[in-house]
């Protein structure tokens, strides 16, 4: 407790203590005795605008006849600067009391303690307690003091006392006091973090999310550095605070308080902000402030942070701070300078003549960043072949002419510029964008791409089958395939057509998905001369159904004759239809044919064969009459033979034994003659 409040207080006691001393004595209040006063707590929280109660308990006897009364009051020291809020009583039928009259007046609901006193409806400020008529008593009385709206923060010090007799008049003060403290607390209503946040470089985008209480979206702004001469309003911002314990709004009373702060928001780099959306040259500046005006209104509705291009090119940090010096939020915005570059490409490099087309372009600055606005200048190597209307300039010192300016067609979503372009003649082109009607003096030139323009009129085509035999009923999916002049397969987009398409057979097309060709025709196009290519192949499909019966199908296309007095050229091709049942038919005829003839093969070489062993045998008992005789002649040369062996033998033996004879005289002489020469 400050020192100030504690001389508050004593000098509240010694005046109602000099006061009470000085009241002259009535004779009722002699007769009140042991008047007491009880708290249910002696102490009590609250926030600003909320409301603190306590309950009171009085008790205090009498021993008079008579309606005795004992008065309940109060003092207050507030916190410098606040008030301390009335309090209001209540007590209700049911209350814990005795020999007391409750609502003897009929007030409902509470009643201000700080006014005349509504209980008896005469006498001082208080609540009065009246016992019964009766000779002696003990009063009880339980009742409700409530404190509402305080509207500061800081400690309140109620201090009860009674006084007694004739409803309270008497100046005496009758019990000893009872202190009630009430601590009150500040809602916490300071900013300490963005709840939501909301950036667009549409106004109504961010304004829209935050009044719908959407979730942050912040989108990143890249925009053009535009002149220093005409700044433009390129984004907008849109805050909701929060308080440290992440609330957006706290509860004063019965009632909802947003959370109050003073942002401010400074720019590091190009750019510059305002608190206004269509400010004052003087109010767009580096720092600026949004800020709060409190109770239910939180941020002011109708403020909104604008951002402006200042001419200046770069990155720009923008943030965002609270009172006490604490970064909530960091952004950062893209100021493109002039082209310095580009990356292109067409919708489509290959198309017939006579198409528009779209040339898109990517741009950048130096730094890289990707421009949402400027303006580029488109070239073509053949003007005949592409061009963009009437030419804005030319150059006769170069072999490039401009044949468009690009400037309004830019698409912030997609980052990209797109011009439009028309094909007037066949063949091809280089198309190019620079920063300069003159390319020789532009700082950039993009990259070629080459556009390749086929003519419309058919002039040579081919058709085919994709096979050679099918079953009755079959599909069966024709090709058709178209070129120009040059040789180069028709676009997608080619208005040729064929001169016209028959058959020896009606064949029936199919246009149901996924089954149908290349067009799109609901209705049989089978016999049709209009030609749906496939994108840039020039092809075209189409699926028929064969007969249900066997047949030489052929499919010809009429190519028109390409120039004055050129007689049309006809283009077919051929396909079976073979129906199953009778090839098996046929197959067995011929099978049965082929056994037949086989067989009567057999049976005439049989014959032949049989002759042929009849001849062979006669031939063989011709060879065995001769054998027999040439065996006869051959044994009486055998007996020949025989005897003259057996005569040789003899003759053999003979000179054999006259041999032997010789050897052995020979053998005596030679012994005689050795026995000589060893002697």
């Amino acid at each position: 407790m400050s020192t100030k409040t504690f001389f508050k207080r004593m000098a509240l006691l010694v005046i109602g203590a000099l006061g009470i001393g000085f009241l002259p004595a009535t004779s009722s209040q002699a007769a009140i005795q042991a008047p007491t006063l009880a708290l249910s707590s002696s102490t009590a929280t609250a926030g600003v605008g909320d409301t603190a109660s306590v309950t009171i308990t009085h008790t205090f006897s009498h021993t008079l006849n008579a309606v005795e009364s004992n008065t309940v009051r109060y003092t207050c020291v507030a916190p410098s600067g606040f008030a301390c809020p009335a309090l209001k009583g209540f007590q209700s039928a049911s209350a814990d009391t005795a020999n007391v009259i409750v609502n003897d007046l009929g007030v409902q609901g509470y009643i201000d303690m700080s006014a005349a006193n509504y209980r008896s409806g005469t006498g001082p400020v208080g609540w009065t307690d009246s016992s019964t008529n009766v000779a002696t008593g003990s009063v009880r009385s339980v009742f409700t003091a409530k404190a509402e709206r305080f509207v500061g923060a800081g400690v309140y010090t109620y201090t009860f006392y009674t006084q007694a007799g004739d409803l309270g008049l008497a100046s005496a003060v009758s019990s000893t006091s009872v202190t009630w403290t009430v601590t009150v607390t500040a809602p916490d209503t300071a900013g300490a973090a963005l709840s939501r946040f909301y950036l667009s470089n549409d106004m109504y985008t961010a304004k829209t999310n935050r009044n719908n209480l959407a979730p942050s979206s912040e989108s990143s702004i890249v925009t053009s550095a535009g002149t220093a001469a005409t700044p433009v309003a390129v984004g907008y911002a849109f805050i909701t605070t929060a308080n440290g314990a992440g609330d957006t709004r706290v509860a004063v009373g019965s009632t909802w308080r947003t959370v109050d702060e003073s942002i401010t928001v400074t720019v590091s780099g190009p750019g510059t902000v305002s608190n206004n959306d269509a400010p004052s040259a003087a109010n767009r500046l580096k720092v600026t402030t949004l800020n709060s005006v409190g109770g239910n209104a939180g941020l002011q509705a109708t403020e909104s942070l604008t951002i402006f291009s200042d001419g200046t090119a770069g990155t720009s940090t923008i943030t965002f701070t609270n009172r006490g010096g604490v970064t909530l939020k960091t952004v950062t915005v893209i100021f493109t300078g002039a082209p310095a570059s580009a990356g292109i490409a067409f919708s489509d490099t290959y198309t017939s003549i006579g198409q528009s087309l779209n040339l898109l372009a990517q741009v950048k600055d130096t730094g890289g960043n990707i421009l949402t606005s400027g303006t580029l200048y488109v070239f073509s190597s053949d003007t005949k072949v592409v061009s963009g209307g009437a030419s804005l300039y030319s150059n006769a010192a170069t072999q490039y002419q401009t044949i468009g300016r690009c400037s309004s067609t830019w698409d912030a979503t997609a980052k990209t510029l797109s011009c439009a372009l028309t094909t007037g003649d066949t063949g091809t082109a280089s198309v190019y964008l620079a920063d300069s009607w003159n390319v020789t003096a532009s700082s950039f030139v993009t990259t070629p791409i080459t556009l390749t323009v086929t003519g419309n009129t058919v002039a040579s085509a081919t058709v085919a089958f994709d096979k050679a035999v099918y079953v009755p009923g079959e599909r069966a999916v024709i090709t058709i395939t178209t070129k120009d002049a040059a040789g180069r397969p028709h676009a997608l987009n080619a208005t040729g057509t064929l001169g016209s398409v028959t058959s020896n057979y009606t064949l029936t097309g199919v246009t149901a998905l996924p089954f149908r060709g290349t067009s799109t025709s609901a209705s049989d196009i089978t016999y049709s001369s209009t030609l749906t290519e496939y994108f840039d192949t020039g092809v075209e499909t189409r699926v028929v159904v064969m007969p249900t019966f066997g047949a030489d199908i052929t499919y010809t296309i009429k190519v028109p004759g390409f120039g004055v007095g050129v007689a049309a050229t006809d283009v077919t091709a051929t396909a079976k239809v073979v129906d199953p049942a009778g090839a098996a038919r046929d197959k067995a005829i011929a099978d049965a044919q082929a056994a037949a003839d086989a067989a009567t093969d057999a049976a005439l070489q049989a014959i032949d064969a049989a002759n042929a062993a009849t001849d062979a045998a006669n031939l063989s008992a011709e060879a065995a009459d001769a054998a027999t005789v040439a065996a006869e002649e051959a044994k009486d040369a055998a007996d020949a033979a025989t005897a003259a062996v057996e005569a040789l033998a003899t003759q053999v033996a003979t000179l054999m034994a006259a041999l032997q004879a010789q050897i052995r005289s020979l053998a005596n002489t030679v012994a005689k003659i050795a026995k000589k020469v060893k002697a």
